[in-house]
């Protein structure tokens, strides 16, 4: 029996800190834990073999086996406690061939190191004790001047990460690089300025409404200590940036942030309640790292931040306008408990929380970490919005720095293996804006005569800047193109000469315009069409498809069959279920399926496809919303979310009571998103699609993908009115200048192996009508693996780099510029 007088004591190797802890707390910290969280999701499939199912107590039990220490709780922790005296982030932490996951030792950490201050580091000395670390004598000058440049501050919540997490510790432990002159003192300051207030695009601005963080990111691009030390706005100054916005219509959001505006409530609520009086403003964002790194923020006093975000986003609707939280998550070590708690309360709660993630050299630069931590954000709620490539080339950050080549090779790698609904938009923020790889944007040349500049192609005009901030044409490092758009310099390395792709000629000159035709005429199609995609391996039902690693398609009717192949293959996360006439019509079934889902933990998200969304709104009843709700689970541990995928062809077709009906889905936490094939001669110009993304966005409908091709309804309609891929690109420019970053959709070809983002993660081979499609993040061993009797499809070409090259139809590509 358990002797709950019995402590042990934890020494800090490097800090020289010791701590008396009670056996008994640590043996309830880690029953609670492994009671609660011991699912494979979040301590990873091997340390989970060892716990198995059970309860708390249970799997203490097999655990303290497994170390050596049956029934010796003592022994275990004694042990445990002495690793965890010398851990200093670069390390696992293992026990008799045991490793113990990152989640369990930050709830053993929460009892040795209590508490949720956070900590402003102003020595070397107060450093080392802080940090438990050991600054050689070498380095402990050029530290203090490090210190002394940037400041840094750690929560103890990340102090706690920091501790087992070496991944963690890199973004927020000072190092001597960060003397290294390379760089920009600022690479985002926006183009036009009033106090608080920055403006880069017509439609947005930034309201800085405090300058400091309870953690600071070492490679945040204002980690400079003028920025960090600046004054903090008045609310006084925040009026004046309100009064600017209601004498701008053409601005729509506002982007909220600093620093973390979480830490000003004062300039927080006066922003919040101005900007809903303002009726032109549709989206206040707001903007905080504290959900990773300092979550007791929200969560203390009984969450009363929470409540208020609720109450004040419930204000917001009733004046039409929404609520949105942006946050950053880098590396899956930082993922707790919390931060999930944090997204999916409010998510449920109709607020969009979306995620934007740095690529970080030698900290989330590969694949795997990368699809492990936005599978996790995304059953909590989360949308998956941008990854950063490179990171911000700033004073100080050169080991962050990576090659563009290797962001995009971590792009194809998340196509393979994550679920289409996670994979972010990879982007770059040019001094000027925003642009998306190989569509909105792509790399020219090298500047001549310096090795560290390359050209960008942007998606911005000198015609777009003269509206609001002519200075910005005035900008030294920037050229006009022949297309008419703006290429920037911009500090990276490219990492494959390949990838810098020339300047795209001017559109070459068409022969009499195509007569322009409406919706009708191709709805009959989109019925005929309707149905389960045709499967890239055989599954051996004719009411399943596979159709990514990730994801099948499954008949309303579903049999067992099906199901057992579900539950058969963990890479399987997304199902999406299609009705022969609509899932409004198959709820019975839908519900049968998703209590076989809801044993199924490898699963976490149902994706009901409704054209009926569209076509029939009136459908979607109150007892249809309130069905639908409880068969949404968004929870920290086993979520199953359930998402409504539509279809909307042009902007005409979206009317108040699409509105209405998205806001009531999303105020139970479900997600509508919209897919929009491009159809010639109906929708495939840049005004279409920009109308088209601007009217999701404002009706609350993400707006998900564009297919450039290979739908059926594609495959019928545009063989006779093909898609110019020069239009495409012209779609994506125009779509990312006019719009709002978060109306963004990603373009993709469908085919018969697989989808793949156009000119991001394919290569378009051929010309005129006559083209294939490249696909780069797939090879056969990818296809033998889903079934060991795959063979490639009569009509594919093997690459001699093994890659397939798919026939694709209704496209024409009218210049030798390899993105049109």
């Amino acid at each position: 029996m358990l002797d709950r007088n019995t402590e042990l004591t934890v020494v800090f190797e490097h800090s020289g800190e010791e701590n008396q802890v009670a056996l008994a707390r640590l043996v309830a910290a880690l029953t609670d834990f492994l009671d609660h969280y011991g699912v494979k999701s979040l301590v990873g499939p091997s340390f989970y073999g060892v716990i198995q199912a059970g309860d708390g107590q249970t799997r203490v039990s097999r655990l303290l086996a497994a170390c050596g220490y049956a029934d010796r709780p003592d022994g275990f922790f004694a042990e445990l406690l002495a690793k965890l005296g010398k851990a200093e982030g670069t390390g696992r932490i293992v026990i008799n061939d045991v490793e113990l996951p990152h989640l369990l030792l930050m709830a053993i950490l929460e009892v040795i190191l209590p508490g949720h201050r956070f900590i402003s580091i102003r020595s070397t000395e107060q450093l080392e004790k802080v940090t438990n670390t050991r600054i050689a004598d070498k380095d402990r000058a050029n530290m203090q001047e490090v210190l002394d440049t940037y400041p840094v501050r750690l929560s103890m919540h990340t102090i706690r990460q920091m501790r087992v997490s070496r991944d963690v510790a890199y973004q927020y432990m000072p190092f001597v690089e960060e003397l290294d002159p390379a760089g920009h003192t600022n690479t985002w300051i926006g183009q036009f300025h009033q106090g608080l207030l920055e403006q880069m695009y017509q439609n947005r601005v930034i309201f800085l409404l405090n300058m400091s963080c309870p953690v600071y990111c070492r490679f945040c691009f204002r980690k400079h200590k003028e920025s960090r030390n600046e004054a903090n706005p008045t609310p006084a100054d925040v009026q004046k940036a309100i009064e600017h916005v209601a004498s701008s219509p053409s601005i729509k959001e506002i982007v909220i942030t600093g620093g973390d505006p979480f830490m000003n409530r004062k300039n927080m609520a006066t922003a919040i309640d101005g900007l809903m009086e303002v009726e032109h403003v549709q989206c206040l964002r707001l903007a905080t790292r504290s959900i990773a790194y300092y979550p007791h923020m929200f969560l203390s006093d009984d969450g009363e931040l929470l409540r208020y975000l609720k109450r004040k986003n419930l204000e917001l609707q009733d004046r039409g306008k929404r609520m949105e939280v942006a946050t950053h998550f880098i590396h899956p070590d930082e993922i707790s408990p919390q931060s999930l708690q944090i997204i999916s309360d409010l998510v449920r709660n109709g607020i969009a929380v979306y995620v934007q993630t740095p690529f970080l050299n030698d900290c989330n630069d590969e694949g795997p970490e990368l699809v492990r931590l936005f599978s996790l954000l995304r059953g909590a709620g989360a949308e998956l919005h941008y990854i950063y490539i490179p990171c911000s080339p700033i004073h100080g950050n050169t080991v962050y720095w990576a090659p563009i080549s290797k962001g995009l090779a971590a792009g194809n790698y998340l196509r393979a293996h994550l679920s289409d609904r996670v994979i972010p938009r990879i982007c770059t923020a040019t001094p000027i804006g925003k642009m998306d790889w190989n569509s909105s944007g792509w790399a020219v040349e090298p500047v001549a005569k310096n090795d560290n500049f390359m050209w960008i192609r942007s998606p911005y005009t000198p015609e777009y800047f003269k509206r609001f901030a002519p200075i910005a044409n005035e900008l030294e490092n920037i050229r006009v193109n022949e297309e008419g758009t703006i290429d920037i310099q911009y500090m990276a390395q490219i990492g494959d000469e390949s990838l810098f792709l020339g300047a795209r000629p001017p559109r070459p000159k068409d022969g009499t315009p195509a007569r322009p035709e409406t919706v009708d005429a191709v709805l009959p199609l989109l019925s005929e069409c309707a149905g389960i995609a045709p499967s890239i391996v055989r599954t051996g039902s004719a009411t399943l498809s596979r159709v990514h690693e990730t994801r099948v398609e499954i008949d309303a009717d579903a049999t067992d069959h099906d199901l057992s192949y579900i539950r058969g293959d963990e890479r399987i996360t997304d199902v999406v279920v299609v009705s022969q006439t609509d899932a409004v019509d198959s709820l019975p079934q839908i519900r049968r399926i998703v209590r076989a889902l809801e044993e199924t933990p490898h699963v976490n998200a149902v994706r009901l496809r409704s054209l009926a969304f569209n076509y029939q709104p009136e459908r979607f009843t109150p007892a249809v919303i309130d069905q639908l709700a409880a068969m949404n689970r968004l929870t920290m541990v086993n979520p199953l979310r359930l998402e409504i995928e539509t279809q909307f062809l042009t902007a005409d077709e979206l009317r108040p009571e699409h509105t209405r009906l998205a806001r009531q889905l999303n105020n139970r936490g479900i997600t509508v998103y919209a897919n929009t094939p491009l159809l010639g001669r109906i929708n495939d110009t840049a005004e279409a699609i920009h109308l088209l993304a601007y009217t999701c966005r404002q009706a609350g409908i993400e707006f998900h993908h564009v297919y450039v091709a290979g739908l059926p309804v594609q495959e019928r309609w545009n063989r006779d009115n093909p898609v110019a891929l020069y239009d495409v690109v012209d779609i994506a420019t125009r779509v990312r200048r006019e719009g709002s970053g978060r109306e963004i959709p990603r373009y993709i070809i469908r085919t018969i192996l697989g989808e793949v983002d156009f000119g991001l993660s394919s290569t378009i081979v051929g010309q005129d009508a006559s083209l294939s499609v490249k696909l780069l993040p797939y090879n056969r061993s990818y296809f033998t693996a889903m079934a060991a009797d795959f063979t490639w499809p009569d009509e594919v070409v093997e690459d001699p780099d093994g890659r397939p090259v798919v026939p694709v139809a209704g496209l024409l590509k009218t210049t030798d510029f390899a993105l049109s």
